[in-house]
């Protein structure tokens, strides 16, 4: 247990804040990964609901 808080001492005075650039960076890249996999769940969505409604006609 010592072992590991001195290891998280260690961590914490290595870590630093991100700039304000480096974390808008972070944000778009997160962003951007978030809307296509909810652009692609989109898709998979419209071809099943096609793909039904067409054994119903």
């Amino acid at each position: 247990m010592r072992e590991f808080l001195q290891n998280c001492k260690r961590l914490f005075q290595v870590a630093k804040k991100p700039e304000k650039d480096e974390y808008m960076q972070v944000v778009k890249i997160s962003g951007l990964g978030i809307l296509l996999i909810g652009a692609i769940g989109f898709v998979i969505m419209l071809i099943s609901y096609f793909t039904q409604f067409s054994r119903l006609v």
